[in-house]
């Protein structure tokens, strides 16, 4: 989900619109204003945790493109599953 602009509301409103807000927060994320200045965005749970999972993935998917460069750049650095193995179970780290 891309959100390109939000509905924008004064802080104050969460005393009084609370149900109204928490409802709206299904469809789009809120931004928060104090002041006439941005104080804080309001996000459903989901959109949150899937965020988060994003992010995670991608930094994963970064490492990973990292790793994949390094032995392109050096094949030396690669070692054979066989190898790997024997070092994971050496190390306790993988069952027989």
């Amino acid at each position: 989900m891309i959100y390109r602009a939000m509905p924008t509301l004064p802080v104050s409103d969460l005393r009084t619109r609370q149900a109204e807000i928490l409802r709206r927060l299904r469809e789009t994320p809120v931004m928060l204003t104090h002041r006439g200045a941005s104080a804080g965005v309001l996000v459903h749970p989901d959109v949150w945790n899937d965020l988060v999972d994003f992010l995670d993935d991608y930094e994963d998917a970064m490492v990973a493109d990292q790793r994949r460069q390094e032995a392109l750049e050096n094949p030396t650095v690669m070692q054979s599953l066989a190898l790997l193995r024997q070092k994971l179970q050496a190390d306790g780290l993988l069952d027989g």
